[in-house]
């Protein structure tokens, strides 16, 4: 039989022994570092999910409170512009009651003014009515009726023009 077919005892216990050596060698050598590395490698892979899963966590509350604070702009928002909506009302009303109110005192002064002027239009035609009167009458009573007659006449239109007067 062919020696290299089957193999003799001492080769047998040569290759366990020089297999175990190299074993031994790569455990130590190879082996551990590599391990050493993987389980590194992992605490910072774990460390590097520990720190997203915070950072996820911060970026929520964050997210919320930015919504809170949004939320809230928003309602002092609308607050700020339901206040400038009745304030505008509140000035245009006081704006359209102070047109009103001067509209009416320019009406009053108005007809009191009218009123004035008819009251004096009214004395001075009277006063021209009685002017005429008198110079007619002076003229129709110097034909007809003496000096006594005539001052009666007068004294009596004067008094009949005192009381139209005092009624107006």
């Amino acid at each position: 039989m062919n020696p290299l077919l089957t193999p003799e005892l001492g080769t047998y216990v040569w290759s366990l022994v020089i297999f175990l050596t190299v074993l031994f060698v790569l455990k130590k050598f190879a082996w551990n570092p590599l391990l050493d590395f993987l389980e590194e490698r992992e605490k910072d892979i774990a460390e590097s999910l520990k720190m997203a899963e915070s950072a996820k966590t911060d970026l929520e509350k964050i997210k919320d409170e930015s919504e809170k604070i949004l939320n809230e702009a928003k309602k002092e928002g609308k607050t700020i512009v339901s206040d400038s909506k009745l304030r505008a009302e509140e000035s245009a009303n006081k704006i359209l009651n102070d047109a009103k109110e001067k509209s009416n005192e320019f009406l009053d002064d108005a007809k009191s003014k009218i009123d004035i002027e008819k009251k004096r239009a009214i004395k001075e035609i009277k006063e021209e009515v009685v002017d005429l009167s008198l110079e007619l009458a002076t003229k129709v009573l110097q034909r007809n009726i003496n000096d006594e007659d005539n001052s009666k006449f007068v004294k009596s239109s004067l008094e009949a023009v005192k009381v139209d007067e005092a009624k107006s």
